[in-house]
């Protein structure tokens, strides 16, 4: 794909008796590469520490995407989404490697074995407030990457989120149970389970949002015909705790089809292209639309992102684990948590 050029605010106007930092931006060329990549923009001056020789203070963002070049997909971490691939800025005073790396919820240093640098630290005293506007610098430099690439003609986004806030007692609702390995149903409080049983969450299935071109066309995935349950809350159900209430399907009488609107809307289990595919087990290109129950029963035909282009990203389709074997052998086996 072409390069993209996206200019990003790297530094908030603050000044003190001790720091003179000035509102600054830099520009990046990014083109994007198969595979995953860390990209850096260049270190720029952003002001000075009047409190240690008016040393110049250097600034710099980093991120990581993962781009699938074939499917032209790109997966990024959603801001206020903590990991070691989210949206981080980097100061340090020139010519040391006294590097304080902020994320959206802490400051980390080079240095892991010491909890803060001889002479460049913001969260002190000395720099009141410093901290929080260096996080909001990096929102608002993640917010301009997300919107530039969404607006991208072609590519698909994905977007690492974490799932919708839901009750405790929801919560409990949406636990995946399995035995041995094998998924035998959602948790019930009433259930007295034995020591051989486990549990996962929704954190599992989830991996975030993705955002589709308009009228992309994507394709129902074979084996998921129903509007599964997680437990209290079904797939449509978790659509529109993130996106607000579904009113219609996605693809609308697209090239003519019959929309059966009036009998309620589910959560189509759905994948990029024309062709209704069995997705394999351990799948990460899985996506949750809200589509008719016409749509969502038929393979034969393929639909378009028309009403919405917004949807629930599915990772580890049909949760692939690894189990025990009798011979505490390890062997993979797939969980379709998608069915009744």
């Amino acid at each position: 794909m072409k390069s993209k050029d996206i200019l990003f605010r790297l530094s908030p106007d603050y000044k003190n008796q001790f720091v003179d930092i000035q509102k600054t931006t830099v520009n990046l060329g990014l083109e994007f590469q198969n595979g995953k990549h860390t990209i850096t923009t260049k270190a720029v001056s952003i002001g000075r520490l009047e409190y240690i020789n008016s040393m110049s203070l250097y600034a710099e963002l980093s991120f990581t995407y993962e781009f699938d070049a074939k499917h032209k997909v790109l997966t990024i971490c959603g801001t206020d989404y903590e990991a070691k691939e989210s949206m981080t800025l980097t100061t340090f005073p020139e010519g040391t490697a006294e590097y304080c790396h902020q994320g959206y919820s802490k400051c980390t240093i080079e240095d892991e074995g010491s909890m803060c640098n001889p002479n460049w630290n913001y969260n002190t005293q000395m720099t009141p407030n410093l901290e929080s506007l260096f996080v909001d610098v990096i929102k608002e430099a993640n917010n301009t990457l997300i919107e530039t690439l969404q607006n991208i003609e072609g590519l698909t986004v994905q977007i690492k989120t974490s799932p919708p806030q839901l009750s405790p007692e929801a919560y409990l609702e949406t636990l995946l149970v399995y035995k041995k390995g094998e998924f035998v149903g959602i948790y019930d409080p009433k259930e007295d389970y034995g020591d051989d049983y486990s549990f996962k969450s929704i954190e599992s299935v989830w991996g975030g949002e993705v955002t589709f071109n308009y009228g992309e066309n994507f394709a129902n995935v074979i084996g998921s015909s129903h509007d599964p349950h997680i437990g209290g809350k079904s797939w449509i159900g978790l659509w529109q705790a993130q996106y607000g209430l579904a009113t219609t399907c996605t693809s609308l009488n697209y090239k003519g089809f019959h929309c059966n609107v009036s009998s309620g809307l589910v959560g189509g289990h759905v994948i990029l292209g024309t062709v209704a595919l069995k997705e394999p087990a351990g799948s990460d290109s899985v996506y949750i639309m809200p589509i008719c129950t016409a749509h969502n029963n038929n393979d034969n035909v393929y639909m378009a992102a028309l009403q919405y282009v917004k949807g629930i990203w599915l990772k580890n389709y049909l949760n692939k684990q690894t189990v025990m074997g009798e011979n505490n052998n390890a062997k993979e086996e797939s969980l379709d948590y998608a069915k009744h």
